[in-house]
């Protein structure tokens, strides 16, 4: 028997009157496009699907829309105000919110310091969700990092449980947060939904695609300058990068950079070899045009949850260094170069382009590992947490 069936069965044995599941988070899928905010709408799909009752709160930025869901949605709508002053806001909003509606449990994406823990009713029980803390690795490291930890100490206390992806980033809380390691949940994996069989769109070029928010961590830059080496060889080259433009100063400033760099190498070339594109509705058609996916980031990682859905298409990966910490990348079933090293990723692409049975070979691989993850599973494992720490 599967683990959907035995998820069936949970799910069952709750009390007629199902569980009302309450889920916070700043940023949502199709109005950020990050891994976090896949994460929480992935599983808030699934849980609603398995008969939960499923309220979340986020933030409506600049007017975005949505496409339909299965689940309830309530918006804060943003005005136009500092950043963080929207943050702190943003949390009283949802933690009034939640005590008025008294949810059973609620779900917190708490990557990014989410306040409204500490002003959550305490008869109500939190799950707080970190997909990383990498940023305190990070050489940019600043004054609201620090602020961060703090905020970040405060919800670890406030909750009954933290769920991370791996354990290096339960590695990271301890350390960092000087967390309870007993009370940190790890999953091991990420959902990614995908055809899971190689899905691609024939053309005469060589595509290389790069999914991501456009963030200095992303390492954009590391994929310039190895594109720049790589057009040489092979003329038929193209680069794609997609992803979420942030609203943060620091990060228009990035992509404003990335942009330049596009369009010196695109002058340079005489055509457009390179093409940035900003908030797509869907990632797919990228995945599916892809001939290999590049994952350079130098840091502030929690998974690399692009990865697997590249894989899922079929497709091979180089992926820097960060990865295999992570524990999606592997020798195995990516190529792996040395974070910020620009030549050897350009080698590296070269060699995938011309060596056709390692290409094979790591699709394969890629494939397999891909099946092993799904949203469902990751469902599964929550589950368990949350019927633990609901108040029945």
């Amino acid at each position: 028997m599967n683990a959907s069936y035995w998820l069936r069965i949970m799910v069952e044995a709750v009390s007629i009157d199902k569980l009302k599941i309450g889920v916070i988070s700043r940023g949502w899928w199709y109005i950020v496009f990050g891994g976090a905010e896949r994460f929480i709408h992935e599983v808030s799909k699934e849980l609603h699907s398995l008969g939960y009752e499923v309220i979340g709160l986020t933030q409506l930025i600049n007017g975005k829309e949505i496409p339909n869901i299965s689940y309830k949605l309530l918006f804060f709508t943003e005005t136009k105000m500092l950043p963080i002053v929207s943050s702190v806001k943003f949390s009283l909003w949802a933690a009034r919110v939640t005590n008025k509606i008294k949810p059973d449990i609620v779900l917190v994406n708490s990557y990014w310091g989410e306040l409204s823990p500490i002003f959550i009713d305490k008869d109500i029980p939190i799950i707080a969700i970190i997909h990383d803390v990498g940023l305190f690795r990070s050489k940019t490291y600043r004054f609201d990092y620090i602020l961060r930890v703090y905020i970040l100490r405060k919800i670890i206390d406030r909750s009954r449980y933290v769920v991370v992806p791996t354990f290096a980033v339960k590695k990271d809380i301890v350390h960092f947060l000087r967390a309870n390691p007993s009370k940190i949940a790890v999953l091991g994996f990420e959902g990614v939904a995908g055809p899971f069989k190689k899905v691609h769109d024939d053309n005469e070029f060589f595509d290389i695609v790069q999914v991501g928010r456009f963030a200095p961590n992303k390492g954009h830059l590391i994929m310039l300058r190895a594109f720049k080496e790589v057009i040489k060889e092979i003329p038929n080259a193209r680069l794609w990068l997609v992803g979420g433009k942030s609203l943060k100063p620091q990060h228009r400033k990035y992509f404003a950079l990335v942009k330049q760099l596009v369009d010196e190498i695109n002058r340079k070339i005489g055509k457009v070899v390179v093409r940035i594109i900003v908030d797509a509705s869907s990632v797919d058609p990228y995945y599916q045009l892809a001939d290999i996916c590049v994952a350079p980031s130098i840091g502030e990682e929690g998974f690399g949850l692009t990865i697997i859905e590249c894989m899922a298409y079929g497709k091979p990966v180089i992926a820097s260094d960060i990865f295999v910490e992570t524990g999606v990348a592997s020798p195995e079933r990516c190529l792996i170069f040395r974070r910020g090293d620009y030549k050897e990723l350009y080698r590296l692409i070269i060699k995938l382009n011309k060596d056709k049975a390692l290409y094979q070979k790591l699709s394969v691989e890629g494939l397999k590992y891909s099946k092993k993850n799904s949203w469902k599973n990751v469902t599964v494992s929550l589950v368990k947490l949350i019927e633990a720490a609901s108040k029945r």
